[in-house]
């Protein structure tokens, strides 16, 4: 058996869902389209789009939002990622080269309201 997990590709319609159960260390990365990110718990919201992604910090359920849809990669906390360093200067240099934007609590009013404006 290998100790690698592939990695799930995941399309998602447009205002369509999908769930992660017990998701920390998962990485989630926006290849298409605009990804609403939210984590039970955890009161940040954060917007994925086209080429970035987030790394889940904690325990908890995921649950991913599309607005317009979009084409996600899902890669399990097993799949180390090359070159990732576990020190504090690694984790930001990853920050700066894919900035995640986190929204406190305002991609929900944004999707309660009906627009996304920035996807």
């Amino acid at each position: 058996m290998s100790s690698l997990t592939p990695i799930r590709c995941v399309n998602l319609e447009g205002h369509a869902s999908t769930v992660l159960g017990e998701a920390a260390g998962t990485l989630i990365t926006c290849v298409a389209g605009c990804v609403w990110v939210t984590r039970y718990g955890d009161p940040r919201d954060v917007i994925l789009h086209a080429g970035s992604h987030f790394e889940v910090d904690g325990p908890g359920t995921v649950v991913m939002t599309a607005h317009h849809g979009a084409r996600l990669h899902i890669r399990p906390p097993g799949n180390a990622r090359p070159g990732r360093s576990g020190s504090l200067a690694g984790f930001l240099r990853g920050l700066l080269r894919n900035p995640f934007r986190p929204r406190w609590q305002s991609a929900a009013r944004r999707l309660a309201g009906g627009s996304m404006h920035e996807c």
